[in-house]
């Protein structure tokens, strides 16, 4: 690391700091090294010593770790990457190698198999009673038969806990994944003409389509994770993530409504036409399945509003779908539910899933399945890395967005892999699997282990298991997706990000999943474009009594000098803001000239500016030539060193002049009024000392002796041109 000039921590008791610190009135035995730094900062500023530093050369490279951030931009991007990844094909061992590949061999260097295995097996079979009846009701709302569901709780979760990077995550099928699968899949059997009544092999083309969409889903994720593209997903705002998935979670909801009434209701994508097909067939309404089903959803909402009051009861949340399937199951084995009305799940195939590699790989046409696919990777991923985040933070160590990356996408893959569909973290699971004392991917291995035991030896109960069983399941959990606070709350402190979250939630309650998800990410670019098109900007002034700039919108007090105009850009500067930023800069410019007030300097104040481009650049240029057309110099104070770079290679920094590049703001207003001073006093024939000289060895001359003097007529031409305010002579 380069030296710096960082004073060392130190204790002093010279008799030369007195025994008086210099401004607290305190008595001190000793000056310690940050008081002495504190004296010296204020004797420095307060000696009125006119100082000016160089601009830094963007040439001379600094290796060290305060160097090392890229100041923004694509290329920085790209160039940092490369040689962080130069550096680790150099510097790693093959041990380095495994642990980067396989997160599970970082934690095991330090698991702590004596105090933490026992509490990752009860947290995985914690989640595994909750997983098993879950997966099913997800696979259902998915559109697939049942045993989809546990098949992509097997296989992927074992790869997860190898490679994913979390510790508590508990992935698998989510309500939301489900649903964004059972809509795209559908509309894509529907532009092939496919439907259940005209298709007889139907369902197994569906299941085939869902296996493929799992293995690109896991190619997407891979890819993106080893070119660190994970800054992709974060696009969408807050705002627009809570509108979309309240109504997500509404529809959801709606599409389970057909196993609670008891009779098949037409499926739909938008709120009010599910509406109207519930109720145009209410009189084939079965009382009985309602009833089960109500009491069932009654049972779960119940239990999570104890457990939420009484949170050492977490385990409870967990039981509860346990408790209505077992519950249920029994019913059908002693009543049989089924000559009631009341639909059961029926055959389950027995045994462990296929490997279905052949069908994940025979792909027809990707385009059919790039929308469900790219919708399904965007929402997944923001889901799981949300969740994978805020447990790292509780439990003290830290998420790789990138690896994460890597560990979903090998947990879709291998459910392409064997006859699963996508899959991603689930907030209800995790949460319970960090209630449950979760310390490592074991939690997960167990989680795995005994949905193979159920594939193996107990899908005959589960056949037993009532469908509006499953329905109430998928109901209570949506439940808490449904974020009316959040809507309440933004309207309180944000109306603008309120419109927005009402745009996305009534686009897709009333739209549909697909046009909702489009929407939302539609909102979400629109509101980056426009926050970058149209930057922040200020006219800055200095705060009475020290060297800082500030916004004068902020600070009433804040002094502005005649023929100075100093404006900040608070963004990059590229092309889809250069234009905005010169019209600012133009009415900044007019608006200061309008009190007779002619600007002779503009500031530009480019400590906010990380990037610049060549767009930039040529506007830069023209507006160098259009204001020293008109006698208006342009400034650039604080560039940054890629900024400065760009500057100089493109040749701006020559059109400007070098000399009207500045380290501080400062050091540009203080050379503008030594140059305006100059000018004016290069008009005049004589010099103040000649003038007046009785007043100068008495006194300083008045304000408006100075003034008269200026505005004295001479013969010279650039008088007769016209006289300029020159209050600050």
């Amino acid at each position: 690391m380069s030296e710096r000039a960082y004073s060392n921590v130190s204790l002093s008791s010279s008799e030369d700091e007195g025994n008086t610190a210099a401004n607290d009135g305190v008595k001190r035995r000793f000056f310690t090294s940050h008081r002495q730094n504190l004296n010296r900062i204020q004797k420095d500023c307060a000696s009125g010593k006119p100082t000016r530093h160089s601009v830094h050369d963007p040439y001379k490279k600094e290796a060290d770790e305060f160097s090392a951030s890229a100041y923004g931009g694509p290329e920085q991007w790209f160039d940092k990457h490369k040689h962080n990844l130069k550096v680790m094909w150099q510097q790693r061992s093959i041990r380095g190698w495994a642990e980067a590949a396989i997160p599970m061999v970082t934690w095991l260097k330090t698991y702590d198999f004596r105090s933490c295995l026992v509490s990752d097996i009860i947290a995985g079979l914690t989640v595994g009673v909750m997983i098993v009846p879950q997966s099913m009701s997800y696979a259902k709302l998915a559109g697939l038969p049942v045993e989809y569901g546990l098949y992509s709780s097997l296989v992927p979760v074992y790869a997860y806990a190898l490679f994913g990077t979390s510790r508590q995550l508990a992935v698998g099928p989510v309500a939301l994944i489900s649903l964004l699968l059972n809509s795209g899949l559908t509309l894509v059997m529907e532009n092939k003409g496919m439907t259940p009544e005209n298709t007889e092999n139907y369902i197994e083309i569906y299941g085939t389509l869902a296996i493929q969409t799992s293995f690109l889903v896991g190619l997407c994720y891979i890819v993106m994770g080893v070119f660190r593209l994970g800054f992709i997903t974060i696009l969408l705002s807050h705002a627009v993530v809570s509108g979309f998935t309240s109504a997500a979670a509404i529809i959801i909801g709606m599409t389970q409504m057909k196993y609670l009434v008891g009779y098949n209701i037409p499926s739909d994508k938008s709120l009010h036409k599910m509406l109207y097909n519930i109720f145009k067939d209410i009189g084939k309404f079965n009382w009985r399945t309602f009833l089960l089903g109500f009491s069932c959803v009654a049972f779960l909402l119940g239990l999570k509003s104890i457990v939420k009051k009484v949170p050492k009861l977490y385990y409870f949340r967990a039981l509860g779908p346990l408790i209505v399937t077992v519950v249920t199951i029994i019913l059908q084995a002693t009543v049989d539910l089924e000559k009631q009305g009341i639909d059961i799940v029926g055959y389950i195939p027995k045994g462990l899933p296929r490997f279905s590699g052949g069908d994940a790989a025979a792909i027809d046409d990707i385009g059919q399945l790039s929308m469900v696919v790219i919708s399904i990777v965007v929402v997944g991923f923001m889901e799981s890395i949300a969740i994978a985040k805020q447990l790292a933070g509780k439990n003290n160590y830290e998420i790789d967005s990138s690896k994460e990356l890597v560990g979903l996408g090998v947990a879709n893959l291998c459910g392409g892999l064997f006859s699963g569909y996508p899959l991603t973290g689930s907030f209800s699971r995790s949460a319970v699997n960090n209630e449950a004392g979760a310390k490592s991917g074991i939690s997960s291995i167990v989680t795995a282990t005994l949905v193979g035991f159920v594939l193996l030896l107990l899908t005959p109960v589960f056949e037993l298991l009532s469908m509006p069983t499953l329905a109430s399941i998928v109901i209570s959990g949506v439940v808490s997706l449904v974020d009316f606070e959040e809507a309440i709350y933004l309207w309180k402190v944000h109306k603008f990000d309120f419109g927005v979250w009402s745009f996305a939630f009534l686009g897709t309650l009333f739209l549909g999943v697909e046009l909702g998800l489009g929407i939302a990410v539609g909102v979400s670019l629109v509101l980056v474009i426009f926050e970058s098109a149209y930057p922040h900007t200020a006219i800055l002034g200095r705060l009475p009594g020290t060297t800082e700039y500030r916004n004068i919108k902020n600070y009433g007090q804040a002094e502005l000098y005649d023929g100075i105009l100093t404006v900040r850009i608070d963004a990059p500067i590229y092309f889809a803001n250069t234009q905005n930023i010169r019209d600012k800069v133009k009415k900044y410019s007019d608006l200061t000239s309008k009190d007779n007030k002619q600007v002779q300097f503009i500031i530009i104040e480019f400590s906010a500016v990380a990037h610049i481009d060549t767009s930039a650049l040529h506007t830069l240029h023209e507006m160098q030539k259009t204001y020293l057309s008109q006698n208006i110099r342009l400034c650039i104070a604080n560039p940054n060193s890629k900024v400065m770079e760009r500057l100089l290679s493109s040749g701006v920094a020559d059109d400007i002049g070098r000399e009207h590049l500045f380290v501080s703001t400062h050091d540009a207003v203080s050379f503008c009024l030594g140059e305006m001073d100059n000018n004016e006093m290069s008009k005049h024939p004589s010099t103040l000392e000649e003038t007046f000289p009785i007043i100068l060895d008495s006194a300083s001359p008045t304000d408006e002796e100075v003034q008269e003097l200026v505005s004295a007529p001479t013969n010279t031409e650039s008088d007769v041109s016209g006289n300029r305010n020159s209050e600050e002579v």
